[in-house]
């Protein structure tokens, strides 16, 4: 997806928010925040076996898929069962560690960026669906330690993906729970993430 629909997407949704008909004090703009934990899985097995194929040795990796994971959103809802919501996220690295003999290498992994998402919701019933789109950055670092002497590198990408999510919400906002998985992460065909999150709408 072009990185450029984004923009346009959360103007559109931002506009609706706000000079809609429908809004009233019964339909009002809410803040949140979620906390919870993102898994990503980084490839480590195979980057270990990439390893032990270039060097010819056996390479032992330790890997840490699950990342403290933080968002902040604001909703609305045109009625009681269809409502948009925009949001910005970050997590911790996730991070991976290689070794074998005579080096070690590791590598590590953080998120962040905006989306914005269509929900569906029951007009009493506490579940709730959404499906959007988010632009996101993965940073990246990795280093490699040779006979004392420690080599480093930096890396970024930026892109976009879809993004689709279940989730539990008390009445008029509340404490809420879901889980929702982000595809394409940074743009990158296999940077996928899950987060399972618990939060608070005001």
């Amino acid at each position: 997806m072009n990185s450029k629909v984004f923009p346009i997407v959360l103007c559109l949704l931002a506009g609706l928010v706000f000079y809609t008909p429908a809004y009233s004090a019964e339909n009002k703009v809410r803040f949140g925040i979620e906390g919870g934990l993102a898994y990503a899985d980084i490839g480590a097995a195979e980057t270990a076996q990439t390893i032990a194929n270039l060097s010819g040795s056996t390479v032992t990796y330790k890997v840490d898929e699950y990342a403290a994971y933080f968002r902040l959103y604001l909703d609305y809802f045109f009625s009681k069962n269809f409502g948009v919501e925009v949001g910005a996220f970050l997590t911790d690295e996730v991070i991976a560690t290689y070794t074998l003999s005579g080096a070690s290498a590791s590598e590590a992994y953080s998120m962040h960026g905006v989306d914005a998402s269509l929900v569906l919701k029951g007009a009493e019933a506490p579940i709730f669906l959404k499906l959007g789109i988010h632009n996101s950055q993965v940073d990246g670092r990795a280093s490699i330690t040779i006979g004392g002497t420690t080599y480093a590198a930096t890396a970024a990408a930026r892109g976009t993906g879809m993004l689709i999510g279940v989730g539990y919400q008390e009445k008029d906002g509340g404490w809420r729970s879901g889980i929702t998985y982000y595809s394409d992460v940074g743009g990158l065909s296999k940077a996928d993430i899950t987060l399972v999150y618990i939060g608070f709408t005001f």
